[in-house]
């Protein structure tokens, strides 16, 4: 049987190819934002994707959602990193 988990690897090998090449574009700016900054900016991009893709049909960038995704957990797994 197949699983989901089956392919934890292969996605974070992906997902870490991404998040490499946003660091070259982006730098660490995930790190100066506000958690709230952070979380308004994730919906935004989110809707922009999903507006993209109803109005053109691009393809969904998954990968940066996941990115996103795991920007926000961090923020709330690890709160220590960031200023209060």
């Amino acid at each position: 049987m197949t699983h989901v988990w089956d392919f934890i690897d292969e996605f974070a090998s992906a997902l870490e190819e991404q998040l490499r090449n946003d660091e070259l574009r982006w730098g660490n700016t995930w790190l100066e934002r506000t958690r709230e900054g952070q979380e308004e900016r994730t919906i935004t991009r989110f809707n922009d994707y999903f507006d993209q893709y109803k109005e053109t049909g691009a393809p969904l960038p998954w990968l940066k959602i996941a990115g996103g995704a795991l920007i926000c957990w961090l923020r709330e797994t690890h709160p220590e990193m960031w200023k209060k």
